[in-house]
C-alpha cells in the first residue's frame, strides 16, 4: 500500500475530512484532534498496513507510522477533500467540539503529576531503602508501649504511651542516626511539598502563570498562616477571622502534602488571570494581575477551597477505607482488576492523589499494594509472550524489553501497548491472577510505606514484604503460565499475522531493487550516500553517539511507543551536550519545522532517526536549531541539531533522546549499548547484517 492508499484510508478511519478538528504530526505519529471520537474506527486503522498503533490520548488520536509519517501527512494534506483544512505546515486549524468536562479533567491531573512523577518515584525509593533497612533490625529495637521489643523506627516515630518518653526517644535517635534523617528528608521533600509543585504545574499545563500558582499553596505553608490556625478553637478546630464586621470561620488544616486544594486553586487562577489581562492595560499587568491573583485565591483558598478539596481527599480516602476494613479482599481484586482498564484511558490518576493523600495522613496506603497485583500479571503475560513467540521475532524482542522495563521500572505501558492491546483475548489471561492476587494482598493487610511504581525494587516498600510477595507471586506466574497453556492470538490472528510479515519481507525486495535503480545514475558522491554497499552477513556495524550524554535501554524510555520497540529497536541518551552530530556518513532523509528530530540514510544502509526528548514537538522550533535541510550528504560529525535543554526541561518535557534504526527488519540485530556516550568516541549500537 502507497503512501496516498494509506493516507486515504486513514482518514475514512477517522471519520472523513468533516471530523478533523485539528491534525498534525511528529517525527512518529500522526496527531489528530477529531470532532466527535465516536466516529474514529480505531480498529479499522490498527488493521492497515503501515500502522504500527493508534493511541487515544490527552483528547487526541495518535496513529503511530514510524518514519513514514510525514509522506503519509503530506498525502492527507492533499487531497482535494482536505482543502481548507490544512493551512501550510501548520496543519489544521481547530475549530471542532472540544472534549468533555471529565475528560478534561483527567487531562489536567495527568500531566499536572506527570512532569512531578520523575522525583516523587526517586524520593518514595528512598524511603522504600530507609523502610527495608528498618526491617532487618537495622537501626536496632527498642521496647514499644505494649512491652514488646521492635525495630526502631524512624519513619513514623517511637509508639511509647507516655508522650514526653516518645519525644525523648525520637530526639536520641535524630541524634544518633541523624544522617539517615538527613536522607529521610529527602525521601519526603516532593510528597511534603506537592502543593507548591502541582500549582505549578496544573498552572502551566491550564495557561495560567506557573510561578502564580505555586505561589497560592505555599503562603498556606509558611510559618504565618500555620502559626494563625494553632488559635484555633481545638475541639472545632476553627478560627474566627473578623472581616468588615464579619466572622469568617477559617478551617485550621494542614496543607503539607495536599493535592485537591492546588489544583481548585489554579482551576480558578487561570480564568482570573485571563479576565484581569483583558480588563488592566498591558504596561502594568506584570504587577498588577498576579497582585489582585493572589489577593484574591489565597483568602478564597483559605476559607473555601482548601477545606472543599481537603473533603474531597478526605471522603474519598475514608469511604474506601471503610469498605477496606469491612471487605479488604473485595478491595483489593477491585483495585487489581479495574487497573487492567483504568491504566490505558489515563483513569488511574485519580486514584494516585488518593494514594499520596493517604502517605501524608496516615503514613501508609492500601490500595497500592493490591496495585502491584495487576502491575505483575502484566509482567508475567508479557514474560510468557516471549516464551512463546519463537518465531516472531519482533513481538520476542517487544515482549523482553516490556518485561524488563516493568519487573525493574515498574512501567505497565510499554506491556499494554505493545502486547496486550495488540492480542486482546490474553486481557482474561491477566484478569483473573490480577483479581486473585489483588484479593490475597489486601486480605493479608499488606500496606505501602512510600509512593512507588510497584516493580522487584519495590517491594520493600510494602509491609509486610513476604505477604505481599505472595500475592505478587500469584498474579506473576498465573498470568505466565495463563499464556503458555493458551497462547497470545487466536489461529486466524497467528495466520494473518504470519502473512503480513511475509507480504512486507516480500515488499521489502523489490522497493530496494528499484531505489539502487533509480540512484544508479545520479552523481558519484550522491550515489555514495544514497545507496548501501554490499555487506556480507554477519558483518557488525558499530555506530557512535550521536550526542553527548548516558547511553540507557530503549526500553527505559517513558513512551509506550519507542520502549517497545515500535518504530524499531536502537538506544536512547540522556543528554549531556546540546549538538546532535552525524554518527557516520549519509544522506538527511527527513527534517522537521519542529527541529526535534532528523532521520538519516546512512552509507552503511541503516536508517536512522534521532528524535530529541519526548513531545518536544509541541514546542513549535522553540528551543531548536536544524543545521541542515532533507537531501544534504553529511559526514561523520557534521553537527545535525543545536538544542537548548533548558527550554525543554522548562516546558515539562523529557529530554532523554531515542536513537532508532527504522529498517530493524533488514537486519539481523540491532544492539543498544548503554553507558558513557561521547560523540564519535563511543560506540552505542552494534548492527549486525542479515
Amino acid at each position: 500500500m502507497n503512501n496516498r492508499e494509506l493516507g486515504e484510508k486513514i482518514l475514512d478511519g477517522l471519520g472523513g475530512p468533516e471530523n478533523i478538528a485539528h491534525i498534525t504530526h511528529c517525527a512518529t505519529r500522526l496527531r489528530v484532534t477529531p470532532v466527535s471520537n465516536d466516529a474514529v474506527q480505531n480498529k479499522k486503522i490498527e488493521g492497515l498496513p503501515g500502522v504500527l498503533s493508534v493511541i487515544e490520548q490527552s483528547g487526541q488520536t495518535q496513529v503511530v507510522l514510524g518514519d513514514r509519517v510525514e509522506a503519509v501527512y503530506n498525502e492527507i494534506n492533499a487531497l482535494p477533500s482536505m482543502s481548507g483544512h490544512a493551512e501550510g505546515d501548520t496543519k489544521v486549524e481547530a475549530g471542532g467540539k472540544k472534549a468533555g468536562w471529565i475528560t478534561n479533567v483527567f487531562d489536567v491531573l495527568s500531566d499536572s503529576f506527570r512532569p512531578l512523577l520523575w522525583a516523587l518515584l526517586g524520593t518514595s525509593m528512598i524511603l522504600t531503602l530507609i523502610v527495608f533497612l528498618q526491617q532487618l533490625g537495622f537501626f536496632g529495637q527498642y521496647t514499644d508501649l505494649t512491652g514488646q521489643s521492635v525495630n526502631i523506627d524512624i519513619i513514623n516515630g517511637a509508639r511509647v504511651a507516655d508522650p514526653e518518653a516518645a519525644t525523648a526517644l525520637n530526639n536520641q535517635w535524630m541524634q544518633q542516626f541523624a544522617f539517615w534523617y538527613i536522607l529521610k528528608a529527602a525521601s519526603l521533600s516532593v510528597l511534603n511539598f506537592m502543593p507548591i509543585m502541582l500549582g505549578a504545574t496544573a498552572a502551566k499545563r491550564l495557561g495560567a502563570n506557573m510561578w502564580v500558582g505555586a505561589a497560592i499553596p505555599a503562603a498556606l505553608m509558611t510559618g504565618t498562616f500555620t502559626d494563625l490556625t494553632a488559635l484555633a478553637d481545638k475541639t472545632t478546630k476553627i478560627l474566627n477571622v473578623p472581616f468588615f464586621g464579619l466572622d469568617l470561620p477559617l478551617y485550621a488544616f494542614s496543607y503539607t502534602g495536599q493535592v485537591f486544594p492546588p489544583l481548585l486553586a489554579v482551576a480558578l487562577l487561570a480564568p482570573l488571570e485571563r479576565f484581569l489581562k483583558k480588563v488592566i492595560p498591558s504596561m502594568l499587568q506584570m504587577v498588577f494581575v498576579p497582585m489582585i491573583s493572589v489577593m484574591i485565591l489565597v483568602p478564597v483558598t483559605a476559607f473555601l477551597v482548601g477545606p472543599i478539596g481537603i473533603g474531597v481527599a478526605m471522603g474519598i480516602s475514608d469511604f474506601l477505607k471503610m469498605i477496606n476494613d469491612v471487605a479488604p479482599a473485595l478491595v483489593g481484586a477491585l483495585i487489581a482488576g479495574l487497573y487492567l482498564f483504568m491504566v490505558p484511558l489515563g483513569l488511574h490518576w485519580p486514584l494516585n492523589a488518593v494514594m499520596i493523600n493517604n502517605l501524608q495522613t496516615m503514613g501508609t496506603d492500601f490500595i497500592q499494594s493490591p496495585m502491584g497485583a495487576y502491575n505483575f500479571a502484566v509482567f508475567g503475560l508479557v514474560t510468557g509472550v516471549a516464551i512463546r513467540a519463537k518465531h516472531d521475532r519482533e513481538l520476542r524482542q517487544t515482549a523482553i524489553g516490556a518485561s524488563m522495563s516493568g519487573l525493574l521500572g515498574g512501567i505497565s505501558e510499554p506491556s499494554m501497548y505493545g502486547v496486550v492491546l495488540r492480542y486482546k483475548r490474553v486481557i482474561p489471561i491477566i484478569l483473573v491472577p490480577a483479581v486473585i492476587g489483588g484479593a490475597t494482598i489486601s486480605f493479608l493487610g499488606v500496606k505501602s510505606y512510600a509512593f512507588a511504581f510497584t516493580s522487584l525494587l519495590s517491594i520493600p516498600a510494602m509491609q509486610p514484604s513476604y505477604l505481599y510477595v505472595i500475592g505478587l507471586a500469584i498474579a506473576f506466574f498465573g498470568a505466565m503460565t495463563g499464556v503458555l497453556l493458551f497462547g497470545y492470538e487466536s489461529k486466524a490472528d497467528a495466520v494473518r499475522h504470519a502473512a503480513e510479515r511475509k507480504a512486507e519481507d516480500a515488499e521489502a525486495v523489490p522497493k530496494a531493487e528499484a531505489v539502487a535503480a533509480k540512484a544508479a545514475p545520479a552523481a558519484a558522491a550522491t550515489a555514495t550516500a544514497a545507496a548501501a554497499p554490499a555487506a556480507s552477513a554477519g558483518e557488525v556495524i558499530e555506530l557512535h553517539a550521536p550526542l553527548e550524554g548516558t547511553a540507557v535501554a530503549l526500553s527505559d524510555v517513558p513512551d509506550p511507543i519507542f520502549a517497545a520497540g515500535k518504530l524499531g529497536e536502537g538506544v536512547a541518551i540522556e543528554p549531556t551536550g546540546t549538538t546532535v552530530v552525524a554518527p557516520a556518513a549519509g544522506k538527511v532523509a527527513a527534517t522537521y519545522p519542529s527541529g526535534h528530530a532528523v532521520g538519516l540514510k546512512l552509507e552503511n544502509g541503516i536508517e536512522l532517526l534521532i528524535h530529541v526528548g519526548l513531545d518536544t514537538v509541541n514546542l513549535d522550533g522553540k528551543g531548536f536549531s536544524v543545521k541542515v535541510a532533507k537531501g544534504d550528504v553529511v559526514a561523520a560529525g557534521d553537527a545535525l541539531i543545536e538544542f537548548d535543554p533548558e527550554v525543554i526541561k522548562e516546558a515539562g518535557y523529557p529530554l532523554i533522546t531515542p536513537v532508532i534504526v527504522t529498517n530493524t527488519r533488514k537486519f539481523a540485530e540491532v544492539k543498544g549499548l548503554p553507558g558513557v556516550a561521547h560523540q564519535n568516541l563511543s560506540t552505542v549500537l552494534k548492527v549486525t547484517t542479515k
